[in-house]
């Protein structure tokens, strides 16, 4: 219908004067719907029908069976394609399953590809055979052919701008008196670590907890992947700073900066590395975070934080695990489990650090016999004076029996 080279000629010309409506249409609508407008206005030539202009804004920034996917179930979290199946993965269900609607092959796949490395101005090729991309709420993660000898393979990670655990369905992850201890416990501007496993959803519980933070409490979001949409989902309801990592900037960079800004909470989306060093640093400056990580359990997440400080610094090992354990408040771990037929994520367990390096078990939940069995301890007197420092009103925990 439309010459490549036609085609092409376009989508320079669109990119260069409209960057960023190119790039948001690949995944928003009413981008979509502005970018239609103005390759039909400025190529009313060649483009003398709608049809014509439909056929090159699919071959442009449409994804084809990737938007089928995400708009059949809002439960799609994760689409592969392992050189020869395309797999779904979606946070309602257990396991994976292979999408057989239609047939998908490599070279349609590489199609898919390419549109997102020529979005980000990116190449894929043997000489750079894995690409990195993000475009709007999706993510992208292929291998070249080239290093992959059964064929390309694709990873794309699908996240959207809303809460998934809120007050309405917090039963179904923890009892509610839990849903009163962490709102009071980040009015209290506690430092909490969340570790579990991956898809055990400890992002969502991240943002979930951010939802307690007020207006005038200045939040600096930083992540290595635009996945929070905090912006999106908070509005103007919060003073956010929402910063993403680039090739030349780390989120070591991005802490150092967040403490330039006057923030009260330094939130980072996931910690990996060194940067760890910083985040505590940025406590001992009466600094408050949240933060995600991997870690087998609370009881380990000290730990974790000194080896991934020591990527980058030498330590004094006892001494800084002596200010992580005087300085981090709180540390929760999630778990998933299978009930149903569906993945249930749930609260694990909720304990507080000890400056003598002990562990004080808040709040435990465990999955047996098919059913959700809770031990509940009690907080501390550390916590109950930073609460009523705080002038936060919480009555507390049941009592075991209640």
């Amino acid at each position: 219908m439309i010459s490549p080279d036609t085609i092409k000629g376009i989508y320079t010309d669109i990119r260069e004067k409209n960057p960023e409506i190119v790039l948001e249409a690949f995944t928003s609508k009413e981008a979509r719907e502005v970018m239609w407008k103005l390759v039909a206005e400025d190529n009313a030539t060649v483009l003398d029908t709608d049809k014509k202009v439909d056929y090159v804004m699919q071959e442009m920034v449409g994804l084809g069976v990737i938007e089928t996917i995400i708009k059949q179930h809002d439960t799609v979290t994760d689409i592969t394609f392992n050189a020869n199946q395309l797999i779904v993965r979606r946070s309602d269900l257990k396991d994976p399953y292979p999408y057989e609607d239609q047939e998908i092959t490599e070279e349609y796949i590489l199609k898919i590809i390419q549109k997102f490395a020529n979005a980000v101005e990116k190449e894929f090729t043997p000489k750079d055979p894995i690409l990195d991309a993000s475009l709007g709420n999706l993510r992208i993660n292929a291998v070249h052919k080239a290093v992959s000898p059964y064929g390309t393979t694709m990873a794309i990670r699908v996240s959207r701008p809303k809460l998934a655990l809120t007050k309405e369905n917090f039963s179904d992850f923890a009892p509610d008196y839990m849903y009163e201890f962490f709102k009071a416990a980040v009015a209290a501007k506690a430092n909490i670590g969340i570790s579990g496993e991956t898809g055990s959803g400890k992002t969502e519980f991240q943002k979930f907890l951010l939802s307690f933070i007020p207006f005038g409490e200045k939040i600096i979001w930083i992540e290595d992947t635009r996945e929070g949409h905090l912006k999106e989902l908070f509005g103007d309801t919060k003073d956010i700073h929402s910063w993403l990592t680039s090739p030349g900037v780390t989120i070591t960079d991005l802490v150092k900066a967040a403490l330039r800004n006057n923030p009260k909470w330094i939130c980072v989306s996931e910690t990996r590395g060194m940067e760890a060093y910083e985040m505590l640093q940025a406590v001992l400056s009466s600094h408050s975070i949240i933060t995600t990580l991997h870690a087998n359990d609370v009881k380990t997440i000290p730990r974790r934080f000194i080896n991934m400080m020591k990527m980058g610094y030498q330590l004094d090992e006892k001494s800084t695990l002596g200010d992580i354990y005087e300085n981090f408040h709180l540390g929760v771990h999630l778990k998933a489990t299978e009930l149903n037929g569906k993945t249930v994520r749930y609260l694990s367990e909720v304990s507080e650090y000890n400056a003598d390096g002990s562990v004080k078990m808040i709040f435990k939940q465990e999955h047996i016999d098919g059913r959700f069995v809770q031990t509940v301890g009690k907080i501390s007197q550390k916590l109950k004076d930073r609460m009523l420092e705080h002038h936060v009103k919480y009555s507390g925990l049941p009592v075991r029996g209640e």
